[in-house]
């Protein structure tokens, strides 16, 4: 296996997120905006594909306090799964689940959606992630990542260890993560001008109106399907 140099170590990410108490909760108005046009674009991207069934079940990997799971409850029946005991304990969704994004504890094709935000680029390798998030899934897999062509992500990445992966993370590396792992690319993307834990609320209603003008987009979302 090729040696990281980028990413911090399994260890130092995991000392990060086990003191991460300080994040907005899923229903500030924040983290609304921020999360709702991703889910928005997974939803409408699959339901070309097929539709949607009631009882539609998703894997949320990397799930954290619950950012995308508590909006992704209203439309699926949503399993939280995050290495971070801390992350896990505040998500106000169940059920709950703890381990690695690199060895998922799931049988083949136990979710009829994965979804994964916001984490590949804390992971080495993320080809080994994403494949396993294809085995555990029986339909459709949603990856949204940091664009590291947008000057504002890319200087974020810089500055901050945690988020360093992000200069590897392009709209054509996403695609072709799914496509490593056997996926057809359904959709792709860019999405969002809006940063949850550090944009101001006071800012909130300005960026929401000026946020289909930011170019290059703060984030990437890219749809496989098995």
């Amino acid at each position: 296996m090729k040696k990281n140099s980028i990413i911090p170590t399994f260890k130092d990410q995991k000392k990060f997120w086990e003191n991460q108490e300080g994040r907005r909760q899923p229903n500030h108005p924040v983290i609304e905006a921020f999360a709702i046009p991703k889910i928005d674009f997974v939803i409408n991207a699959i339901c070309k594909s097929e539709a949607l069934e009631k009882n539609t079940s998703l894997l949320d990997i990397g799930s954290g306090n619950g950012f995308f799971s508590y909006y992704l409850e209203r439309d699926f029946n949503v399993t939280t799964f995050d290495f971070s005991f801390c992350m896990l304990k505040n998500n106000p969704v169940k059920p709950k689940v703890l381990g690695s994004a690199l060895e998922l504890p799931f049988k083949n094709n136990s979710y009829d959606i994965v979804f994964c935000s916001n984490l590949l680029h804390h992971l080495w390798p993320p080809e080994v992630a994403v494949r396993e998030m294809v085995r555990v899934s029986r339909r459709f897999i949603a990856l949204s990542e940091p664009n590291r062509n947008n000057p504002l992500m890319f200087l974020y990445s810089v500055l901050k260890a945690e988020e360093r992966g992000t200069v590897k993370f392009s709209k054509s590396y996403l695609e072709g993560l799914l496509k490593k792992a056997k996926c057809e690319v359904v959709a792709a993307g860019g999405s969002g001008g809006i940063l949850p834990n550090i944009t101001p609320l006071a800012l909130l209603p300005i960026l929401k109106k000026l946020e289909f003008f930011i170019y290059p987009r703060f984030y990437f979302i890219a749809i496989g399907r098995k």
